[in-house]
């Protein structure tokens, strides 16, 4: 929007709104440099209010005519201060719908991320469901590790004492032959 175009929207609004009009008044409301609304004010602003000032007295038989052209030429700068307004109007509308399809894509977006996370939380307490289903898978093989550990230890004990009733049991057999073999010899 160009600085004239502000100007013109920011004069229409304080005229609409019955606030005195200033350059002050209008350069803060348009937001454009001081000098600018000074200058465009000389030239629009009285006749875009939409009042006819006073012809200036040229002389008795010029007046009626200098009126009309007056009047006419104040009424065209009325007419172009509105069409001003009325492209910074169309111009705020186009601003604003921008903003309402940023605003929906921002929402469209947001909805994906939470889609994306409820599906990463979903995924997260499998994957904690399936730990908690290793960890006791685990806990059992220990268990049953530990058991069969016991287990072996007891076979093995269960071994050395076979040994020792079989290496007792040699040591008797041997004994028992060598005094058999004693009482044949003599």
């Amino acid at each position: 929007m160009s600085s004239s175009e502000k100007i013109a929207h920011a004069y229409g609004v304080l005229v609409a709104r019955g606030d005195k009009v200033t350059v002050r008044a209008v350069q803060k409301q348009a937001g454009v440099r001081i000098g600018e609304v000074a200058a465009w004010m000389r030239e629009h602003a009285a006749g875009a209010s939409g009042e006819v000032p006073e012809a200036p007295d040229l002389s008795e038989p010029m007046s009626a005519m200098v009126a009309a052209v007056w009047a006419a030429a104040w009424k065209r700068a009325a007419e172009q201060a509105d069409e001003a307004t009325a492209v910074a109007l169309d111009a705020a509308r186009a601003g604003e719908a921008d903003a309402l399809a940023a605003a929906e894509a921002a929402t469209a977006q947001r909805a994906d991320a939470d889609t994306a996370r409820g599906e990463a939380v979903r995924d997260a307490e499998q994957l904690r469901a399936e730990l908690a289903q290793v960890r006791q898978q685990l806990d059992e093989t220990q268990r049953e590790s530990e058991q069969a550990r016991a287990l072996a230890e007891e076979a093995d004990r269960a071994r050395v004492r076979a040994e020792a009733t079989s290496d007792t049991l040699r040591e008797l057999l041997d004994a028992f032959r060598s005094s058999g073999q004693a009482a044949d010899d003599k």
